[in-house]
């Protein structure tokens, strides 16, 4: 195969035929395949590589016919509540057909010659806007591939901090650079990360960069009389006061929305205050919960996340772009750089961005110096990267500020019809209302769950008793297999228990309607 082919022009045909099809389906379509078609999928992939090739004809129908209708149906559909998953608004699956095409390797700054960098710091600043978050406060900023790659760098740029503030090692010290210090005065373990509820990510981060992922390590503090989402402030002063003076280094991480009950803890900038006084840093997960910001009768449930050293966000949950897409945004551009960046004397010449000469300092706040825009690859785990600022930057330019307010305004109206339905049914257990795991705000108390997440299980008289240590997943099951909607298990205190996360953009516009497809689930599988 040596060019385009004909083969190709039909096939695309066929291909974006069978896309718009089901986009105008979506909300149609079963959210899971059949078992039955599942395994379909796995008898029928190839024994091994073929030696002759099937052509991009038979290959494009197999994809179609025989390997996706294993896969999931509808996670980009209006009834998937499952894991916080978003949708793929239309400018942005778009974008990604064509960032597909284009296929560029987003990975560096060279100015004259490709405009990605520039685009994907200009995206970063519309996040920003989005949040109503000054744009001087964040001076570092990436796209990643998700809050746990983030979670990562936030906690890589807090490592190397501590160890270069360290009383017991030189001013400066490079964690990145040297590797873990042999100083015998050093403290065992030598970082802690102090957290209430900590996403399993932010664990795996934290053994990914080399601090580890025990309990020595990762600690739970206290939480505060009356709201066990936050910090207990006296338990964490003493606790950040007793561990300066051993010259222990303190990561505390703060959860902005907890992920089975979607509820925010109070206290987030005396938190914020604390560290700074100690000298520790605030890495903030906002993965999801970062988005209240968006709609401003939301945005106090995250005051003070413009304090934090580190923030992490998801493109690819609420803001509804295609995956994968994680944002990271930290103080300076340099916490980064001293991380991910080569010495300048190892630095691959091939890779170094060109200096334009002419470059003007003249230029207004909101232009773009490309030239000085970091290199991406300097500034993120990755070295070779899609360009995943396209399909977000299509998003954001195509829906606005209120665009986007809308569907966290829909999806949290609906969340609460779905909440309020199962609090006066006998069938059912909300176990999220806003009084029962958030003192936040007045405004919080009256609605009957914080957010956009529902948590719930069979009441003592259903068919699935809470007494019975199966009975949340069995009833997960069961919803789940009318492919009708989607629904996830989980545990909270302990217990067995179901999470429905509403955060698509097509969800909540539908009606009574539309509600009335999801309540008559909830009744079919009592019966």
């Amino acid at each position: 195969m040596s060019g385009p082919s004909a083969e190709f022009d039909e096939c695309l045909a066929t291909v974006t035929a069978h896309i718009q099809a089901r986009h105008h389906g979506l909300s149609d379509i079963p959210t899971l395949p059949t078992p039955d078609a599942v395994q379909n999928t796995i008898s029928q992939l190839p024994a091994a590589l073929p030696t002759t090739g099937l052509g991009t004809k038979a290959t494009t129908s197999y994809l179609m016919d025989t390997l996706l209708p294993g896969c999931l149906q509808a996670q980009n559909g209006p009834r998937y509540f499952g894991f916080v998953v978003g949708g793929t608004t239309e400018a942005s699956q778009l974008a990604e057909i064509l960032g597909g095409s284009y296929d560029e390797n987003a990975h560096s700054t060279l100015p004259g010659v490709t405009a990605s960098s520039a685009i994907e710091q200009r995206t970063l600043e519309m996040i920003l806007d989005l949040l109503a978050i000054p744009r001087d406060v964040y001076g570092g900023r990436t796209l990643t591939t998700g809050a746990t790659a983030s979670n990562v760098l936030g906690l890589a740029c807090a490592r190397d901090h501590l160890y270069a503030n360290s009383p017991h090692l030189p001013k400066g010290y490079s964690y990145a650079q040297e590797g873990p210090p042999s100083d015998v005065n050093i403290p065992g373990p030598p970082i802690v990360l102090l957290t209430l509820h900590p996403h399993f990510s932010l664990v795996k981060s934290a053994g990914l960069v080399g601090l580890g992922s025990g309990p020595r390590v990762v600690q739970t503090m206290p939480s505060a009389p009356g709201d066990e989402l936050a910090f207990d402030l006296d338990a964490l002063r003493d606790r950040l006061e007793a561990e300066k003076k051993i010259g222990r280094g303190v990561i505390v991480c703060y959860g902005m929305g907890e992920v089975n009950t979607g509820g925010f803890g109070r206290g987030l900038e005396s938190v914020a205050k604390l560290s700074r006084e100690y000298g520790a840093w605030l890495h903030v997960d906002a993965a999801f919960g970062g988005f209240a910001a968006v709609v401003p009768e939301f945005r106090h449930l995250t005051k003070g996340i413009d304090l934090a050293d580190s923030l992490t966000l998801d493109g690819h949950k609420w803001l509804n772009v295609p995956y994968d897409c994680g944002i990271f945004f930290t103080r300076t551009s340099q916490s980064l750089l001293k991380v991910f960046a080569p010495p300048a004397a190892s630095a691959p010449a091939y890779l170094s961005a060109g200096i334009n000469s002419s470059s003007r300092t003249d230029r207004p706040s909101t232009e773009i110096i490309h030239e000085l825009v970091p290199i991406p690859l300097y500034v993120n785990i990755e070295n070779s990267r899609r360009f995943r600022a396209l399909p977000l930057f299509a998003s954001l330019l195509s829906l606005g500020q209120d665009g986007y307010a809308d569907i966290v305004r829909r999806n949290v109206l609906f969340a609460r019809k779905i909440a309020t339905y199962i609090s006066i049914s006998s069938d059912y257990e909300l176990l999220n209302s806003s009084a029962s795991v958030s003192g936040a705000s007045s405004e919080g108390k009256d609605a009957i769950v914080p957010l956009n997440i529902v948590l719930f299980r069979g009441s003592a008289t259903s068919k699935f008793p809470p007494t019975d240590p199966t009975a949340s997943a069995r009833l997960a099951q069961t919803i789940n297999d009318t492919r009708i909607m989607y629904v996830s298990g989980t545990k909270w205190r302990g217990q067995g228990s179901i999470r429905l996360a509403v955060s698509n953009w097509r969800t909540g516009g539908g009606g009574e309607e539309e509600f009335d497809v999801v309540r008559k689930v909830f009744e079919q599988v009592m019966q």
